[in-house]
């Protein structure tokens, strides 16, 4: 059998398609290529995430060790926060238990805000309660806007969830630790703050024992008004799709309305200083029934 060289056609051909192969790899390279903050090396995975969020606000990131629970707290409950400046600076902290600490279990805490950061960027809502609205302790802004931050970062936990999970992040910090709060707490009205903490104990302990021993403790102070709404909340979120930012306003607000009992509506805050970068969405109740605590 005779056989055939190859033409030039063809040579040419696989060397620029050998080239382009080459050039792909390389360029993932260098947009995946780690980043430290605060002194953690990240992952490459992590470092894109970083890279995202400072392309798109167009700055440097600010990061800090901070205190982040009260000063006499006896454990530390916050591990990390994560915000957006007028000037569009973002700004991450890591509560300063962690320095100088397990740098993977930091990274952890990281690339939880950065994923809080990145859904901001990508114009997923956050949501304020309207002046308009008022409580028996004064404005909802200033007694009750807690309630709504906390309720609005365990929707966004179920939108970046798998990305937790397939890092394996979510295995490194011990979310447990509001157990040991509530077997001690010294209150027997339960309230909002108790609803959204089962709530979150539901969808993210992944401890079905120490999920059952708090589930005890609730029906021992009596808190079974938070108990049944903390399970409606946490199946609310559970069953729902979010994929764009137009998919969170209906689930919050029917977390809402079985967190305080009300109906609610939502209407973009024109004034907002940083619109360009996310939506800020107004809170306004046709009736309130404040619950204590």
């Amino acid at each position: 059998m005779r056989s055939e060289k190859p033409s030039l056609v063809k040579t040419f051909t696989a060397a620029l398609y050998l080239s382009l192969v080459c050039f792909l790899v390389v360029t993932s390279q260098q947009t995946n290529k780690p980043r430290t903050l605060l002194n953690v090396q990240l992952g490459s995975e992590v470092s894109s995430w970083l890279d995202e969020v400072e392309k798109k606000l167009g700055n440097k990131i600010y990061a800090e060790y901070v205190e982040l629970d009260e000063v006499n707290s006896e454990s530390d409950y916050v591990f990390g926060t994560s915000y957006i400046t007028e000037k569009g600076i973002a700004v991450l902290q890591v509560d300063e238990s962690f320095f100088g600490k397990d740098k993977k279990k930091t990274e952890s805490v990281i690339a939880h805000e950065l994923l809080h950061l990145r859904l901001r960027v990508r114009g997923y809502p956050q949501f304020l309660f309207s002046p308009t609205v008022k409580t028996k302790r004064g404005l909802a802004q200033d007694v009750e806007q807690s309630n709504v931050n906390d309720l609005v970062s365990m929707i966004e936990h179920k939108i970046f969830k798998s990305e937790m999970q397939r890092s394996g992040f979510d295995k490194l910090i011990d979310l447990t630790n509001g157990l040991e709060a509530a077997r001690y707490a010294d209150y027997t009205e339960d309230g909002q703050a108790d609803t959204l903490n089962y709530a979150r104990a539901v969808l993210e302990w992944n401890n079905p024992k120490l999920l059952e021993e708090y589930t005890k403790i609730y029906k021992a102070k009596g808190w079974t008004r938070s108990l049944e709404s903390g399970k409606k909340i946490a199946e609310i979120i559970r069953a729902s799709t979010i994929n764009s930012p137009k998919d969170v306003a209906p689930v919050f607000l029917r977390c809402m309305t079985v967190l305080y009992q009300a109906e609610f509506t939502v209407k973009p805050d024109k004034a907002f200083a940083l619109t360009k970068v996310y939506p800020q969405m107004l809170i306004y109740a046709s009736r309130l029934k404040p619950r204590s605590r």
